[in-house]
């Protein structure tokens, strides 16, 4: 008895399907086994120490930028708007996120928002009744929102309720902390007349260079290399209000967790069974790759006979 498949085109479809689905499980699988053993030893970290890779800190929230809150008009790193329809409960959501810093004390980090939504409570609520005038940037928000559009059209009131992160309230934060990246600063500026009575700042090594000395016992002269030459430089920071730390989602991990108040064990876990995908991804584009082969061998045959 023959018990091999006869491969056909919808077949041929799931197992590409298979082939390319394999991947992104196996990829979920180790980021879950990786996240679960990071959580395991996973303990809140002063900010003020620069504490690197994957930690968690707080700290007081600064904006690089100004953006306000909808219904509260408070200015906000972020904030999510949540539409209900009466008595049917949450409806949709509309929200609007930001990179901010966090600071504590003379240490400051920039956080990127991720993909996760920010755990934020309740900053304001508002209840807008059917024919209600509106602000235009609530309307415009609202108008974004299929249903909120048909609720309106409807006659049906609506209720939003706000939850933001206000400036300067308190932020806990986890996610993959490095120090940001060292920014090279001119030793000295020299000013130079261009013949059009402007002077025009030229970076410039030790000037005590310029006539071959070195200025300073066992100081050496500046680098020089390739058609432009490489400047002698020294570490420094560009800006007086620039970070200290960069926190971000740390490649694989891919997880920053935002939150006004400190997280609980549920916020800080991540089922087990999605580890499965280690075992299933690979399973599953290995059949897939099987099943094209034998289609591609059954077609040659075809064609060889």
């Amino acid at each position: 008895m023959d018990l091999s498949l006869e491969p056909t085109v919808v077949g041929a479809a799931f197992a590409a399907l298979a082939v390319a689905g394999g991947a992104p499980l196996f990829t979920d699988g180790l980021r879950t086994l990786r996240l679960r053993r990071h959580f395991a030893g996973l303990s809140e970290r002063p900010l003020e120490e620069g504490p690197t890779g994957f930690m968690r800190t707080r700290g007081r929230v600064v904006l690089d930028g100004p953006l306000f809150s909808p219904i509260s008009a408070k200015p906000c790193a972020g904030f999510r708007i949540q539409v209900e329809g009466g008595r049917s409960g949450p409806v949709t959501a509309v929200e609007e996120r930001r990179s901010f810093r966090i600071a504590s004390g003379e240490t400051s980090a920039r956080i990127l928002s991720g993909v996760r939504p920010w755990l934020l409570s309740e900053t304001a609520r508002r209840q807008v009744e059917p024919g209600e005038a509106l602000s235009e940037n609530l309307a415009v928000m609202l108008r974004q929102c299929p249903e909120a559009s048909l609720l309106r059209a409807q006659g049906r009131p609506l209720v939003l309720v706000e939850r933001a992160l206000l400036a300067g309230s308190e932020c806990h934060v986890v996610g993959f902390a490095r120090h940001a990246r060292p920014y090279e600063l001119p030793e000295e500026i020299e000013m130079i007349r261009t013949g059009t009575d402007d002077a025009i700042p030229v970076l410039t090594a030790d000037p005590g260079w310029s006539d071959g000395s070195a200025r300073g016992q066992g100081a050496s002269p500046p680098k020089r290399g390739g058609p432009f030459g490489i400047e002698r430089r020294v570490p420094g920071r560009p800006f007086p209000g620039d970070v200290d730390l960069w926190v971000d989602g740390g490649g694989l991990l891919d997880f920053v967790l935002v939150s006004d108040s400190p997280p609980g064990p549920e916020a800080l876990s991540i089922s087990p069974w999605r580890a499965l995908g280690l075992l299933l991804g690979p399973a599953l584009s290995l059949s897939g790759l099987l099943y094209l082969a034998h289609a591609a061998d059954r077609l040659y045959g075809h064609r060889g006979s």
